[in-house]
């Protein structure tokens, strides 16, 4: 019996430990999103129109880190084109923090390079192209996270307001913790009827 009983305790801690954490899927929608223009004399932001970036126009999309609790495994930006051709296939994409969740002229030229986002050359109508952004985001502790997206060619992609099916969105992997509350329990129940088993043994002895 006490055999068996400390296999059934092993047997429950290692099942609590494979379900210690699970991946969860967080998907962040824009606080903002829209264009910013760097030319002389332009009205620097356009907030609530598409997101576009061209020779002298920055798309710009910022989003609330407020649902980012857990461990972060991976996050993805995604951008889809809401107009083609898509005459930008390279796109840079630079981020930075801020307190402000709607978009302003300090945005304009704003953030740190992250690396630059190759887009398919068949990407089409609400098909997503992705960005993995799981460094700066793990590395990030601000209200929003924003994105300056710049490319040479002129790209129109999908924003809050105008979008085939979703803006850009932050695709948030995390390691969610799980209550072992149930391993827990088993455990003592296998304990517990070790300790009753023991008893009733030494009872017997004592009997004898």
């Amino acid at each position: 019996m006490k055999v068996t009983v400390v296999s059934l305790a092993l047997a429950a801690l290692v099942w609590c430990g494979s379900t210690i954490s699970h991946a969860a899927l967080i998907t962040i929608d824009p606080t903002s999103d829209g264009s910013l223009y760097t030319c002389a004399g332009c009205n620097v932001v356009s907030d609530g129109d598409y997101v576009v970036t061209s020779g002298y126009i920055q798309g710009a999309v910022k989003f609330s880190s407020a649902a980012i609790v857990a461990t972060i495994t991976q996050v993805l930006l995604t951008l889809n084109p809401y107009g083609l051709p898509l005459s930008g296939p390279n796109v840079d994409v630079y981020g930075y923090g801020t307190g402000i969740g709607q978009l302003d002229e300090t945005d304009a030229n704003a953030g740190t390079f992250l690396g630059t986002l190759v887009l398919p050359a068949n990407l089409g109508y609400g098909e997503d192209a992705f960005f993995d952004v799981t460094a700066f985001v793990a590395n990030t502790h601000a209200p929003f996270l924003a994105f300056n997206l710049r490319s040479a060619g002129t790209d129109v992609f999908s924003s809050l307001e105008y979008n085939y099916g979703h803006p850009s969105q932050l695709l948030i992997t995390t390691a969610a913790p799980e209550p072992p509350s149930i391993a827990l329990v088993l455990i003592g129940l296998f304990l517990a009827l070790g300790g009753i088993a023991r008893r009733r043994s030494t009872s017997r002895e004592g009997d004898v």
